[in-house]
């Protein structure tokens, strides 16, 4: 054993010293320094996507309650070791002083600090981060301090009571998304709100407390919050993001896991063609060693032995690059985003080693254990023996979990089926092509002559080898094309979705006989709106999950139960909007019929077929589900999770909801319907676009890594494909040398050959990113089919050129060589 040992050991020296397992090894260093490095960077940007949903809640978990509930809330987050942070909301006049006040939203601070960081704020001395205002002083919010057209040092009078106005908020920790804004919205400490006595009986005030702290620490908390609530009392937590942003996160995780796992398919490509070609090199030594007398465990213990050598030093050393690559990218992704990362863990590096391992065992070792099974006599024949059941075994642990991570980091089946079975069709399609190839190039290579009829007819006589070349240029061509198409047109037609048009306004409280002066402000500023729908509050009143024999609602959709619906009502499928199950209604014919939003449904275990009872103004409604929508939240136009038939809705009490497109930062609308429609509410939201472009953007960066390290693996995988053939094609240069073809004609040979696979595996791959591509955003996305006939241009040329360029360079010393020369590279 220890003799075995150290022939393994001199065997992986040697290796390693003369490049023999160049690119098997390198496959290996990118394979593992991706899913180390690049998969620690995505980690950290997946944290910080995630700490998203924290800093919109302002902690882990928080409570509202229009009472003094919170102080329950207070004392057990005290109990349970959170920490914790206490404000309150009312609404009170605001006014410059000696000017005209206007009904505006005050949030005043207790005297601890945010949980999540201070508070930006632009004061006279520049931005400043601060946790609070100081005593006789507030802050205005922007929109806020436009309204009141209220400059830093100006005397803001809030409840009759002057304050200094110290400084503008940028950005709230605890309230990043602006919200309803009853005119301006003021911060101010807690004290200057008791002092004006604008806390006292009548005062609809709402106190929220937001806790932070082990997770184990946080369920309880919100646990016991859920079973203590009363009504107008909300639990919060990262799940109850709006739509918009939680479709944003993941979505954003669902690209990074994909971006990576196509860069580890390629390295595995790489690396089981490369265990290939070197077993095929070490045919002849294992022949020699059964000569010699070596028993098939020997052999298969000193292969095994130097691979797990190689392999352990090539982990070791993209573990102790990709430790340094996540660092160095790490700074890069926090200073082009302006926003510091959270700190590494080790779980992607273990990680990255123990799918290496996998890789390496799994792709590296059948090819090996072949040769096991090497007679003396091999010497004389050229091909291995057909592989052995444990060869064979470890090549389906490959391809199963090879499934598996695809089937992982998809996250759901719709985008593991498109991405797997386009995959393995586009691998069929491949290697039905290399054979047509090969049988059609064989005929024009007969009827040819010279040195194009010689090019032409090698296709044909290595037709498996040609076959293989076709698969593995074309897969690794398809998995780069579709990365490039994600990272460009998928993706930037998705974060064009919160850009260009996007209503970026919407008004609520609209009351039925307002809607025409509504529609005469917009038509008098030149706003376009989608329109007018109305809005029913409604809340649920049952059969409930344990009535219809179903588990309870987990989670959000328990709290979901306890809370008042805003229903709707259209006459046909809203734009935005597409039918997933059932049919949606005639409006002419319905009758107390429902339409869902999936997601919604799933969540409160409501199926279709389903009836369901509301509660609106005391009024019973009753109906029966008959469709499941998937609604496209990024449209930020008005929608709804229930949808009502028009009869259900037709008297019911409703106030009008629309979105608007304004100008950045322009008030012009808030300020002309607080004074034509005081009662209409505008709802800022630019800065949850700004949010979904933030994590737009975090994600778009790593991607942006990956598709380099994708790119080299599937330049790797181009390497290892033409080193496949590249000692045989040694030996017919020397005998064309002989024969007496030049440089010139033995160039031209290989280009064309090259050219051939190149372009047939270009043109596949290039037509298979876009269906996939197409697949990916419609039916994951739901983003219109994506089709760039320009990308089948860049495919085929990209194939043809790295094939014939691939090509090239293994073979460009050969050209100029002499006869010796030649050989001699053969035989070594």
């Amino acid at each position: 054993m220890s003799r075995l040992a150290r022939m393994a050991a001199r065997q992986a020296w040697s290796g390693w010293r003369n490049g023999e397992f160049g690119v098997l090894l390198a496959a290996l260093f990118v394979a593992v320094l991706a899913l180390a490095g690049v998969g620690s960077i995505a980690q950290r940007t997946t944290d910080a996507l995630g700490a998203q949903s924290r800093r919109l809640v302002g902690g882990d978990a928080a409570f509202s309650s229009d009472n003094r509930a919170v102080d329950a809330a207070l004392r057990d987050a005290q109990r349970l070791g959170l920490r914790s942070y206490r404000t309150v909301e009312l609404a009170s006049m605001v006014g410059l002083r000696g000017g005209a006040p206007q009904l505006g939203t005050l949030k005043a601070l207790a005297g601890d600090a945010p949980l999540l960081g201070p508070y930006s704020v632009r004061t006279e001395r520049g931005l400043q981060r601060l946790p609070r205002p100081a005593a006789g002083t507030l802050w205005l919010s922007e929109s806020g301090a436009s309204r009141l057209q209220a400059k830093p040092g100006a005397l803001v009078e809030v409840g009759g009571r002057p304050l200094r106005l110290t400084g503008i908020v940028v950005e709230e920790p605890d309230r990043p998304i602006a919200g309803v804004e009853l005119g301006p919205r003021a911060i101010l400490p807690l004290a200057e709100v008791e002092a004006a006595g604008l806390l006292g009986p009548g005062a609809r005030a709402s106190w929220r407390v937001a806790v932070a702290g082990p997770p184990a620490a946080i369920a309880p908390w919100v646990k016991a919050r859920e079973a203590d609530r009363s009504p107008g009392a909300r639990v919060e937590t990262g799940d109850d993001l709006s739509p918009q942003l939680r479709n944003a996160l993941e979505r954003a995780q669902r690209f990074l896991s994909v971006s990576l796992l196509l860069t580890a398919a390629l390295a595995a490509v790489a690396i089981g063609m490369a265990a290939r070609q070197h077993a095929e090199r070490h045919r002849a030594i294992a022949a020699t060693l059964r000569a010699l007398g070596a028993g098939q465990r020997a052999i298969v213990g000193l292969y095994i032995g130097q691979l797990a050598i190689l392999g352990a030093v090539a982990i070791a050393l993209a573990l102790l690059a990709a430790a340094l690559l996540q660092q160095l990218a790490g700074v890069w992704i926090a200073r082009e985003l302006g926003t510091a990362l959270p700190p590494a863990t080790a779980w992607p590096l273990l990680k990255g080693a123990l799918v290496g391992l996998w890789i390496l065992a799994t792709f590296a070792l059948p090819p090996l254990l072949a040769l096991r099974r090497v007679s003396a006599l091999a010497v004389l024949r050229s091909d291995l023996r057909t592989p052995s059941p444990p060869a064979l075994l470890l090549f389906a642990l490959a391809l199963g979990g090879l499934l598996a991570l695809f089937w992982q980091a998809a996250g759901n089946a719709t985008t593991g089926a498109i991405l797997l079975g386009g995959l393995l069709v586009t691998a069929a399609v491949l290697g039905v092509a290399g054979w047509a190839l090969a049988a059609l190039v064989a005929r024009a290579g007969r009827a040819g002559s010279g040195i194009v009829r010689y090019a032409l007819l090698n296709l044909s006589r290595r037709r498996r080898l040609t076959i293989a070349q076709v698969v593995a240029l074309g897969t690794s061509l398809m998995a780069l094309l579709l990365l490039m198409l994600v990272r460009t047109d998928v993706w930037e037609q998705w974060q064009a979705t919160v850009r260009g048009d996007a209503p970026n306004r919407f008004v609520i409280n609209v009351q039925p006989d307002q809607r025409a002066t509504f529609n005469a402000v917009l038509a008098r500023l030149d706003y376009p709106s989608v329109g007018l729908s109305p809005m029913i509050r409604a809340r649920y009143v049952g059969p409930s999950a344990s009535e219809r024999g179903r588990p309870a609602p987990q989670g959000r959709g328990e709290r979901l139960m306890d809370r008042e619906f805003n229903l709707s009502t259209a006459s046909a499928l809203p734009a935005g909007n597409k039918l997933n199950a059932g049919r949606f209604w005639d409006p002419a014919s319905a009758r107390n019929e429902f339409s869902v939003e999936t997601k919604f449904a799933q969540q409160l275990r409501w199926q279709l077929g389903d009836t369901l009872a509301f509660d609106v103004a005391g009024q019973r409604i009753e109906g029966r589900i008959t469709s499941l929508r998937d609604v496209r939240w990024e449209s930020f136009t008005p929608n709804f999770f229930v949808l009502a038939s028009p009869d259900l809705a037709r008297d019911l009490p409703a106030t009008w909801i629309t979105s608007v497109r304004v100008p950045a930062g322009d008030t012009t609308l808030a300020t002309a319907l607080s004074r034509e429609i005081p009662n209409a509410n505008v709802i800022d939201i630019d800065a949850i676009t700004g949010e979904i472009r933030r994590i737009g953007d975090q994600a778009a960066l790593v991607i942006q890594v990956v598709f380099w390290f994708a790119f080299l693996s599937g330049c790797l995988v181009f390497v290892a494909a033409v080193a496949a053939t590249r000692r045989e094609r040694i030996v017919e240069l020397g005998v064309l040398r002989t024969l007496g073809a030049s440089s010139a004609q033995l160039r031209t040979a290989q280009l064309v050959e090259f050219g051939a696979i190149g372009a047939i595996a270009g043109g596949i791959a290039a037509v298979a990113a876009a269906g996939i591509g197409s697949l990916f955003a419609q039916r994951v996305l739901d983003l219109p089919p994506t089709w760039n006939a320009s990308t089948l241009a860049i495919g085929a040329l990209a194939g043809t050129a790295a094939a014939m360029l691939a090509g090239w360079l293994s073979m460009r010393r050969q050209f100029h060589a002499t006869v010796r020369e030649t050989l001699g590279a053969a035989a070594g």
